[in-house]
């Protein structure tokens, strides 16, 4: 994915789907302790575990976040794009890094000062509002997908997966639903809790029956009917 020109800083926070909920003067205090950073595909942005004094705000690519498991493999919990913060929980909390995050395109983002962020967070009550609203539907999507993943089959699951990307990152072209993020089955095997090799030979045969299309790593769903039949099975 080509990277494109180096954003401004004000620009990128106002586009945040969090961060907006602050005034024009208080965007404007923040932006002066904020730093835009680039990051190559696979780079590592932080560990979990690790103690960082910022958290990042995409501006233009995709980051994936990780949980590191006792068996020595990594599941991949989110993926976050364009707009939207990661780590913000643990600057809020104090917790620390619990998830890893990593690059999955070329990108520019935000770094965010912490202690910036704090001083103004704890006298914003629109801000808080709206963190308590994302938190409360990430947690109900959180649930659902869990459900999904303990109890579906393989098949199940990869369909979870792509319809739960497609209500962040779909885009409608005509009758098809195509998702604006690159995804390699290695990410999706992480995401649905399988194989790559039962990623591969599940989406293979999708795309041979038409229910998928798959370009550059771009996947476009062109039978939803199908995919969602898959879900009430």
């Amino acid at each position: 994915m080509k990277v494109s020109e180096k954003p401004a800083v004000l620009p990128t926070l106002r586009n945040s789907r969090i961060l907006d909920a602050l005034s024009e003067q208080e965007l404007s205090i923040l932006s002066q302790s904020c730093r835009v950073v680039r990051a190559s595909r696979g780079e590592v942005i932080w560990n979990n575990g690790a103690s960082v004094d910022f958290f990042g705000l995409s501006a233009d690519g995709f980051i994936k976040m990780v949980r590191s498991c006792g068996s020595g493999s990594d599941v991949t919990v989110e993926l976050m794009g364009p707009g939207q913060v990661f780590g913000l929980m643990g600057a809020v909390t104090g917790t620390g890094c619990p998830l890893s995050a990593l690059a999955v395109t070329d990108l520019w983002y935000l770094r965010i000062p912490k202690q910036a962020f704090l001083d103004i967070y704890e006298r914003s009550m629109p801000l808080k509002d709206r963190l308590i609203r994302r938190s409360a539907m990430r947690l109900h999507g959180f649930v659902d997908f869990m459900a999904l993943l303990s109890n579906g089959k393989i098949e199940e699951r990869i369909a979870a997966i792509l319809f739960i990307l497609a209500d962040s990152y779909g885009e409608r072209e005509g009758s098809y639903l195509q998702l604006k993020v690159p995804l390699t089955r290695q990410e999706i095997a992480e995401m649905a809790g399988t194989t790559v090799e039962s990623a591969i030979r599940t989406m293979s045969r999708w795309q041979k029956e038409g229910v998928i299309e798959t370009q550059q790593q771009f996947i476009t769903i062109r039978n939803e009917k199908r995919l969602k039949e898959l879900l009430s099975a």
